[in-house]
């Protein structure tokens, strides 16, 4: 039966910059993940985006990738990541810029875009959405002038389709953060998008990685100072397969 093996690397920004290069180094892998992502995130890359148009994601991705753009494409490793937080377009032309000063050919970046509706949030009231507060019921205006970042969440089938057309490195903006290894998955297997029980587990498997270290040691019953090395933890890789089954392991 065919095996996908999806690495996370990152579970937010700022997390070790040396895990993703351990992921892609440290053996076998076909996808390497990437989670910058998080609320406060977004409102720092608003800000950032507002006073720079060519800003607006997660930098740290760039550099990354600098260091192993080759390896990943010599070995077809694909990478999914959800840098591109305000800007994902800024982000790819970044990386696009940084492939061409290395002279690596062959780099297909695919952009996942429309999750942000900052721009649309006064149209959705004029035609009558409430956005009230899901929990308190509170409405929109009461918070509308604090409003930092508003971007609404998608999911696995733009990353799916963004592979489908040959992307190696698909960049995408607020996306569900199990969508970054359910989209590799589906894409692999062929899965359709109703079959629940199959979409459910690459849910849940890409739900398990998306902390990163979390899932493979850094997150036990127990303290940090018991174990002896938890600055160099493994994280994890969810090895599938066709059916929906997988195990969480590390290299």
């Amino acid at each position: 039966m065919k095996t996908v093996k999806v690495a996370n690397g990152q579970a937010f920004w700022g997390d070790s910059p040396s895990a993703p290069i351990a992921q892609v180094r440290g053996g076998d892998i076909d996808y390497l993940t990437l989670d910058y992502l998080a609320e406060i995130t977004m409102s720092v890359l608003r800000k950032q985006a507002e006073r720079d148009p060519d800003a607006g994601y997660a930098k740290d991705f760039v550099v990354l990738m600098k260091e192993i753009m080759r390896e990943c494409l010599e070995r077809d490793i694909k990478v999914v990541a959800n840098a591109g937080g305000i800007n994902p377009e800024a982000c790819a032309r970044a990386l696009l810029a940084v492939a061409e000063e290395q002279g690596i050919t062959g780099l297909r970046v695919g952009i996942v875009t429309g999750d942000d509706i900052m721009g649309q949030l006064d149209d959705l009231r004029e035609r009558g959405v409430s956005l009230q507060n899901m929990e308190s019921g509170a409405e929109f205006d009461t918070v509308g002038d604090r409003v930092a970042s508003a971007n609404v969440y998608l999911g696995a089938e733009p990353i799916a389709r963004a592979l489908a057309e040959g992307a190696n490195v698909v960049i995408t903006g607020r996306c569900t953060d199990p969508g970054l290894v359910l989209g590799p998955l589906v894409h692999e297997f062929g899965w359709q998008w109703d079959d629940w029980d199959r979409l459910s587990a690459g849910t849940i498997a890409g739900h398990i990685i998306e902390c990163g270290a979390q899932a493979s040691g850094g997150n036990f019953q127990g303290g940090w100072e018991q174990m002896s090395d938890l600055a160099h933890v493994g994280y994890p890789i969810i090895e599938a397969g066709a059916d929906g089954t997988f195990v969480v392991t590390k290299h």
